[in-house]
This record gives structure tokens, C-alpha cells and sequence, in this order.
């Protein structure tokens, strides 16, 4: 039996396989499940209760890691930086600083920043999580969509060792949904998620010429699964399985003078005309296509090629960290849980010690007629307990109770012990809690906050790739967009506005700032665009204007009024500029920004009638390969005439000759 393999139009037994392969990787979710139970205060087992419950304690949680994890997150959200995007040319600048400001406008509306924010928390909890970059199916609604997913509902590739997954054969989402949404989405699958949803009851599938429906219930019949993974008959849902898959396909790609290579397209007269004139040269290789299949248990519903601009899964992963050797990832939260349970350990320990009471009592210091062993045992330790003694005890001191309460202090030195290791295993000081410590300047301070986010240095890292990425892919959806449509953008340059203008048709015929066309990628801002960070520099700009000489006083106030968080601080700072006598733009920088954008507008022209010309060389070479052929086959005809018409002298000749024999 030979191995189904992947390739365009999945089947069903490469499908299986992939299925059979999710089912055998490392079970790794429950963990994540048990850490984020931890941080949700769900920490006490069944057999913690009993405990609690023997010793006398009422249900408690000593949640010590959910603030420890808050930190971290708030670290996130004070750090948070903006997109921006830049060009491998400088030609091309001002069509980066046109799609910054969409790309911004996209970030806000999409609601990326809360989607990433989210995934962020996921990562660090759980170890992983994952933001989807698609686009909106509502026509109504903003046209881009940026939401966090669930850890549980994605699977991927465990072969996969890129962190951005690019490396991966496929990745697979579950999702539940409504049945009658699902017939809405693939109304010509209707009839089979009709007849699977009533497990094929009062329908003949052999009756008539309808093969499908006969192929989809053998097929069903054949799946190793019960109908209880994908249908949920109590609530009305259905489990719809979206597969993104990678093949492979013989193909051949052109490599350019430059060293860039792209790939070949028989459609395109250029690539014709450049491999003709031996302007490239030509190699096969094995590339990579995407596909994406909608599956309703072993029923495929759709399979179609990526609709994506770009070769990369809509989902991005965001990772904490990862087991050396199974890969699973895991979160801060898995080092802490072992201080958490020895907490409410030494808790219950500690309210023992507190409440323990040894009793040392004659075997007549009783009355037993009234309290026994066990009542007096039971009752000793409750602040109104009674006890009746035996007035005709021999010994008066025959009934005595002791408490020792010597072990509690150790007891509750451990607890502490272990409050702080809670935070060093998870690399946060007690300074980033806002708690006191033994650091009392400013500097030592920061410097201890410093340090924690040094030792989340890798997770952090990976968030800010993982951040870039999900940029990356924006970028490309907006680029989709505005190819080959006229668009114009507002953007702000100083404290003037200023229009960026997309594939505007010049009078010359050439395409001013041609998206198509455009090097241009995502980074993320150096400087954060919090609140926070903003207040810090509006405390260092005041220390600067108090010491600066009264001249400069009126140069810093605007820039220090602008990072405040007054509303209308812009306006009030070009105010103050005005009264100054200061202009936001003198003649010189008027003069200046004039020169530099007509620099960039003649480097834009000058690319494109360079790319025009170098088309016209194409086309030119083509029509001189044509004119050639042409005076070759005229030439061939002139000769075949000469040679007909000395043949003929020639026969003349001989029949001339033979008749004057």
C-alpha cells in the first residue's frame, strides 16, 4: 500500500493521515490547561479540599501567581510600539509614509493592538498563542479583521521548526458553528450536511444519479471517527475543520541579472521575450503552493488556492517559550506552580500548628459519665469548649492542656520563602509589584525593573517578532488593495498635513507611486506610543527647561507641551511657536522640504522611465529577433529563385544544344 501524499485537491487519505498525526503529537494541552487554571484561581484539587475540610479551614485560594503574571502583562501594554513602514529605496519614501499611515489606520480599526495583547497574555500563561490576519466576511464592517484565537483551537506541523511556522506542511483549525451557517457558507454541500447531520436516515443514496451523495455516505461509513467529534446534535453546531497545506510543484523560476530570482510565467510576454534574448537565465525547481480545504469530519467541503497575497498561514504564533526536546511550549505560569501548591501546603500546616492543643489527662481525671475521650479530643481546641472533670480524681493536676506554638514562626518563615520564589522563578522583582525593597534612589529602582525585563528577554523577543509578522501580513492585504486603484492619504508632515498620492496616471503615461511596484516592509517603532512613556519624557523635558536659559525656554515649551496628554497639545504648541516668533516651517526648511520632494519625485520618475525603457529594449529585441527572421526567410526565397532560374538557363541551354545536334 503506497503512502497518500499531499498535492493539489486533497484527499481523504492524506487528510486522515495529518488527522492521525494532530492525534499522536505530545500531549501538551493539558498542562497549558492546568497552568491557566492556576492563574484563574482554580488551583485546589479535590483531595486540597479534603484537607482544608479535616483540618477545619474554610475553601481559600492563595493566588499568588495571578498578580505576578499582571506585571508581566503591564510591562506589554507600557511598552507597546507602533508600526511603521519603510523602503528598501529612497524612491520609494513616500510611498512608505503613505502606507504607514494606512497601516496605522488599520492597527486602530481592526483592533490589532487588543487582538496581539491578548495573545500576548495567552503566551505567557499557556505558552503559545495565536492572531488571525484575515479579512472581513461582513461587507458592513471594517474590511480587515484581527482577532486572537484560542490555543485549542489550532493544530499545526510538529516536524515544523521556524518560528513563524514557514517550514510547516499544514495547520488546521476547529471551529464550532451553527448547522444552519454552515448550509449558508457551502450551499452546494448542503444536502450532505443535511443527510450527516440525520446520520443518512430516510435517504436512498443509490436511488438516482446523484453519485455524490453515495460517495460522501461510504466515505462517512469508512472514517475510524464517531459523528460526536465534528457534530453536536444537543446545541444545533457542527465542527468545521479549516486545513492550510503546503505541495510541492515542479516549476521553472528566472534568475536576473541583479541576482533576484523570480519565478517563470508562461502567460507573460516579457519573460518570454527575456528568456528568447538570453537576458535571464532559466532553472527548474521544486516550489511550494498553499491551498486551503474546509472539512466537516471526513466530508470535504471546499478546496480552493490560497486566497492570500502573500505565502505565509493567516495565523501567527506567539511563543513563550518551548521543551527542548518535544518542542511543547509552556509559560511563566509551569515554575510557579510548584511554590503555589507548597503555599497552601505550609497554609494548612500553619492553621494546624496555630490550632493544635496536646491534652494529658489521668484515666480518672474525668467524669465519663458526662464527656468522653473523643467528645474532650474533639472539643478541646474550640475556644467554648466544656469539660467535666471528676471531682474525686486522685490528682488534681491530672487534666492539663498545653499548646506549643514554637514551630508556627518557622512555619511562616517558610511561606514567605516561598511568596518569593513564586516571583524569581518567573523573573520579576518585587519593585515591578510596586512592593517596597531595600532600593531607595530612583536609579536602583529602574535598574532592578530593568533586570526583569532582561530575564524576559526571550519571550518578549518572540512577541515583538510575532508583532512584526502580524504587521507584515496587514501590509499585504492593504498592498492588495490599492494595486492598479488611484487612492490619495493625508498625512501629517510636521504640523502640516500632507497628501501622498497612489498610482496616480501622469500626462506622460508613467504611474506615479506604483504599489505594485514597491520594496517597501513593516518594523516596529523604537520609541513606545504609550501614555506612560510619554509622562517620562515629559518629566526629563521640564527637568531640561528649568536648568535651560530663559532664550531656550521658548524653543522647549512647545516640545515639551506636546508630550503631554492635552488633547489639543499640537495646536497649543504652534500657538506658543507663533507668539515665539518661531515658524513651524522658515523659508529655509520650506525650501528645504520643497528641493528634497522634488528629489524623490524625479528618482520616482527616473525608476519608472527606466523601467519603461528597459521594457522597450525587451520589445525592441523581440521585433529585431521577428526582422531577422523575416530578411532570413526572404532571403532563402531570393536564393530558391536564383537557383530556379539558373536551372532554367541551364535546361535552355542543354535543349538549345540538343537541338542543334
Amino acid at each position: 500500500m503506497t503512502e497518500a501524499g499531499v498535492t493539489a485537491d486533497i484527499s481523504i487519505e492524506a487528510y486522515d493521515k495529518i488527522c492521525r498525526d494532530i492525534r499522536d503529537q505530545p500531549k501538551w494541552r493539558s498542562d497549558s490547561d492546568t497552568d491557566c487554571d492556576y492563574y484563574d484561581g482554580a488551583q485546589t484539587s479535590s483531595e486540597v479540599i479534603g484537607r482544608l475540610k479535616m483540618a477545619g479551614i474554610p475553601p481559600q485560594d492563595s493566588n499568588l501567581i495571578k498578580p505576578t503574571i499582571n506585571a508581566v502583562l503591564g510591562l506589554e501594554a507600557r511598552s507597546r510600539t507602533d508600526y511603521r513602514v519603510t523602503a528598501d529605496d529612497e524612491s520609494q519614501a513616500e510611498i512608505a509614509e503613505g502606507l504607514s499611515a494606512k497601516i496605522k489606520e488599520a492597527e486602530t480599526e481592526s483592533r490589532a493592538d487588543r487582538a496581539m495583547s491578548d495573545a500576548y497574555s495567552s503566551m505567557i500563561r499557556a505558552g503559545i498563542g495565536w492572531v488571525e490576519i484575515s479579512r472581513e466576511f461582513d461587507a458592513l464592517k471594517y474590511p480587515y479583521r484581527v482577532r486572537e484565537v484560542h490555543r485549542n483551537e489550532i493544530y499545526w506541523d510538529w516536524s515544523s521548526r521556524e518560528p513563524d511556522l514557514s517550514d510547516a506542511r499544514y495547520l488546521r483549525r476547529d471551529k464550532w458553528i451553527d448547522r444552519l451557517q454552515a448550509a449558508l457558507m457551502f450551499p452546494d454541500r448542503a444536502e450532505i450536511i443535511a443527510n450527516s447531520w440525520k446520520g443518512w436516515n430516510g435517504t436512498d443514496v443509490y436511488e438516482g444519479y446523484d453519485n455524490g451523495l453515495a460517495r460522501a455516505y461510504e466515505i462517512e461509513q469508512a472514517w475510524n471517527r464517531t459523528q460526536e467529534d465534528y457534530l453536536n446534535r444537543n446545541s444545533g453546531m457542527v465542527r468545521l475543520s479549516e486545513l492550510w497545506y503546503r505541495h510541492f510543484e515542479d516549476a521553472y523560476v528566472l534568475v536576473l541579472t541583479d541576482g533576484k530570482i523570480i519565478e517563470y510565467r508562461e502567460d507573460n510576454p516579457y519573460h518570454q521575450a527575456a528568456v528568447a534574448q538570453g537576458l535571464v537565465q532559466v532553472q527548474k525547481s521544486v516550489l511550494t503552493r498553499m491551498r486551503v480545504s474546509i472539512w466537516l469530519g471526513p466530508h470535504k467541503l471546499m478546496d480552493v488556492p490560497s486566497p492570500l497575497p502573500h505565502s505565509d498561514f493567516p495565523y501567527v504564533p506567539f511563543w513563550c517559550f518551548r521543551k527542548d526536546r518535544s518542542r511543547a511550549p509552556y509559560g511563566l505560569i509551569r515554575d510557579m506552580r510548584g511554590p503555589q501548591d507548597q503555599i497552601i501546603d505550609l497554609d494548612i500546616l500553619l492553621y494546624e500548628v496555630l490550632n493544635s492543643v496536646k491534652v494529658e489527662v489521668d484515666n480518672d481525671a474525668l467524669d465519663l459519665s458526662q464527656n468522653s475521650y473523643q467528645e474532650v479530643a474533639n472539643n478541646i481546641s474550640s475556644l467554648r469548649s466544656m469539660t467535666i472533670l471528676n471531682s474525686q480524681r486522685r490528682n488534681t493536676s491530672g487534666f492539663r492542656v498545653i499548646r506549643e506554638h514554637q514551630l508556627a514562626a518557622q512555619v511562616f518563615q517558610l511561606v514567605q520563602e516561598r511568596k518569593r520564589r513564586i516571583e524569581e522563578v518567573g523573573g520579576i522583582y518585587r519593585t515591578m509589584l510596586g512592593a517596597h525593597t531595600s532600593a531607595s534612589s530612583g536609579v536602583a529602582i529602574n535598574s532592578l525593573v530593568e533586570q526583569g525585563s532582561t530575564v524576559l528577554a526571550e519571550p518578549n523577543d518572540n512577541f515583538r517578532h510575532a508583532r512584526r509578522l502580524v504587521g507584515q501580513q496587514l501590509l499585504a492585504l492593504i498592498k492588495e488593495d490599492l494595486i492598479g486603484r488611484p487612492a490619495q492619504i493625508t498625512v501629517q508632515q510636521g504640523n502640516k498635513p500632507k497628501v501622498v498620492y497612489f498610482n496616480r496616471q501622469l500626462d506622460d503615461g508613467l504611474v506615479h507611486n506604483d504599489i505594485a511596484s514597491a520594496m517597501v516592509k513593516v518594523v516596529l517603532e523604537d520609541i513606545p506610543a504609550t501614555p506612560t512613556f510619554r509622562a517620562q519624557q515629559l518629566q526629563a523635558m521640564s527637568q531640561i527647561v528649568q536648568a535651560a536659559p530663559p532664550r531656550f525656554q521658548a524653543v522647549l515649551y512647545p516640545v515639551m507641551l506636546e508630550l503631554s496628554n492635552v488633547p489639543n497639545r499640537h495646536e497649543l504648541a504652534h500657538q506658543l511657536r507663533q507668539v515665539a516668533g518661531i515658524d513651524d516651517n522658515s523659508p529655509f526648511q520650506a525650501l528645504q522640504q520643497q528641493v528634497q520632494q522634488m528629489i524623490q519625485e524625479a528618482q520616482g520618475r527616473i525608476g519608472e522611465l527606466q523601467q519603461r525603457l528597459g521594457e522597450a529594449e525587451l520589445q525592441l529585441k523581440a521585433c529585431g529577433l521577428d526582422l531577422k527572421a523575416r530578411a532570413q526567410a526572404h532571403k532563402e526565397d531570393m536564393d530558391d529563385a536564383k537557383f530556379r532560374l539558373e536551372a532554367e538557363k541551364i535546361a535552355d541551354c542543354q535543349i538549345g544544344n540538343a537541338l542543334s545536334a
